[in-house]
């Protein structure tokens, strides 16, 4: 029986890559994005490889939304969750507005978490089931001008750890991937002009993402970044 996979922030970027190598692995993909014609054009990738791939456009800070999600996977097992959604912010803290602090929260702490814990039915499952999700290399660094960004990925590294300990009776394996600047539109828009040899190529987060779900059941692997040795 092919594996499931629930993949937020499929539209694009990581997410998308994501999607692909799964897909190519012969699993059955839900992508999950807030833009519906991103999500069938990646979709459309999905079946000319030979795949299948199911649509949900939604918001992954809309508590309705994942609730409205989690009933319609129902009782279906769910292999893998990748929390990949995420949103960016480069501003000084005194320039960072409570309601950009509460949606960086939001998008990259608060949903992920919520929709782990709508989907832990799913997961329990599977016979060989992980969570991934998705960091950031400022889990590893400090950098300025993005202490909104760090609160939430460090946060998110946190819930890792301990869901992580938590679902091992469960031997759900729960692990991070924490990527230095990627070839993403986020990273395009966040840094125009960026020079490209310095970034992680999303296919490449996807292999490790690939390699990480497919270990044997009862097997897992710690928390680990990913980056270019162009970076300084």
């Amino acid at each position: 029986m092919n594996k499931t996979a629930v993949i937020t922030g499929a539209g694009q970027g990581t997410g998308r890559a994501i999607a692909l190598r799964f897909a190519q692995a012969g699993m059955h993909c839900h992508l999950v994005g807030r833009r519906e014609s991103k999500l069938r054009g990646v979709a459309d990738e999905i079946s000319e490889l030979g795949g299948g791939a199911s649509i949900h456009a939604l918001d992954v800070t809309d508590d309705a939304a994942v609730a409205d999600l989690g009933r319609a996977l129902g009782e279906c097992a769910v292999d893998i969750l990748v929390n990949c959604a995420g949103d960016w912010l480069i501003a000084s803290m005194d320039e960072t507005g409570n309601e950009q602090l509460d949606h960086i929260l939001r998008v990259n702490l608060r949903g992920p978490y919520i929709l782990s814990r709508t989907l832990l039915p799913n997961l329990r499952r599977s016979d060989n089931a992980s969570i991934i999700n998705i960091g950031s290399l400022v889990t590893a660094i400090s950098a300025p001008m993005v202490s909104a960004y760090t609160a939430a990925k460090v946060g998110l590294k946190g819930m890792t750890s301990s869901l992580a300990a938590e679902l091992k009776p469960d031997r759900i394996r729960v692990v991070m991937i924490s990527p230095g600047p990627a070839d993403t539109p986020m990273r395009a828009a966040a840094s125009p002009g960026i020079d490209k040899s310095v970034l992680v190529q999303p296919e490449t987060i996807a292999e490790m993402a690939h390699a990480v779900v497919t270990l044997p059941r009862g097997i897992t692997t710690s928390d680990f970044v990913l980056y270019s040795m162009s970076w300084e």
